[in-house]
């Protein structure tokens, strides 16, 4: 592929992105789309030129999008969101898109099911789990106690105050105001919301801190991350020499702490964040908070976002009646 051809794309959509106010995680997945597109591109033999996106017509969509289908087995939802990377793209380079005026490719329906949420059940066997030593190995034993209230404190952020995977990995030391229990939840450079934490909460956070070693603990009033990532084999947390500070805990690493811990608690697979943020959503509907208050504490922005939560509790609501 013409890294040349590649880069200039890169670098226009972005541009474009960026002047229309998405997010950097919304281009960075844009950008992997287009990318993907023009790997399987290559691959059939077509020269990729200055002109490849005017160049391309119905057929050349129909056969990739086939091939996501059947080869890849990818879900529609996956496909939906391709195809919109490509429509953005067409759009920003001011072009009609083939893809949008030819190929229909009905939205995946987003209606929550009941698998969507965890039950009050399966919320308190989690927490019980993760604040104990059930089912762990002698090494894990060993060093368990120092990940235990960083790991219910996360637990807590997602179930109990709805926060996303990415807000949580997003707080910094400039955010915790223990003085008077609330958190600031940053979104890029400002401050989405701040929320108050119950003293318990509030608690376990500020044992979570004291338990990394002085040397390597994040600061107060720094732009230090709240939440550290733990080295196993050297049973204490990580300091990143490059940034000169503690070593920020990933997404991926709560994702993945979050999975050992469901299955530790012997709960069905696939539980994820996605699920405790899921479950405060539809937990402050059924407390008869108004729209405009759940929007403020989870930290949406339109009414819309909110719909399918009230569609599903009025669905069960009447099933239930």
């Amino acid at each position: 592929m013409s890294t040349t051809i590649l880069e200039k794309t890169t670098r226009h959509f972005t541009d474009y992105l960026l002047q229309k106010g998405r997010k950097p995680s919304t281009i960075k997945r844009y950008m992997y789309d287009v990318g993907h597109f023009l790997s399987w591109l290559e691959n059939t033999d077509r020269t990729i030129d200055e002109d490849i996106w005017e160049s391309l017509n119905k057929s050349d969509f129909k056969v990739f999008l086939k091939y996501l289908k059947e080869e890849r087995h990818y879900s529609d939802k996956t496909i939906h969101r391709i195809y919109i990377a490509l429509n953005r793209l067409y759009e920003s380079l001011d072009l009609p898109s083939p893809i949008e005026s030819v190929i229909q490719i009905d939205q995946p329906d987003r209606s929550l099911r009941d698998k969507d949420f965890i039950s009050s059940k399966e919320e308190k066997r989690l927490k019980e789990v993760v604040s104990s030593l059930e089912s762990l190995t002698e090494k894990q034993r060993s060093t368990r106690p120092m990940l235990l209230e960083r790991n219910i404190s996360i637990i807590i952020l997602l179930l109990d105050y709805g926060l996303s995977l990415h807000e949580v990995v997003s707080l910094q030391m400039k955010h915790v105001h223990f003085e008077n229990n609330t958190l600031s939840i940053p979104e890029e450079s400002k401050i989405n919301r701040t929320i108050h934490l119950e003293e318990e909460d509030k608690l376990h956070l500020y044992n979570y801190l004291k338990v990394i070693p002085k040397p390597i603990r994040p600061q107060y009033h720094t732009e230090e991350p709240l939440f550290v990532a733990f080295d196993s084999t050297r049973g204490t947390y990580h300091w990143s020499y490059d940034d000169d500070a503690p070593k920020n805990l990933t997404e991926i690493s709560i994702q993945k702490m979050i999975r050992l811990e469901v299955k530790r608690a012997n709960l069905r697979k696939g539980i994820s964040a996605q699920h405790f943020r899921n479950t405060f959503v539809l937990r402050e509907i059924k407390q008869k908070n108004t729209p405009e208050q759940i929007m403020q504490q989870i930290g949406f922005k339109s009414h819309l976002s909110l719909k399918r939560y009230y569609d599903y509790y009025k669905k069960t609501k009447v099933n239930t009646d």
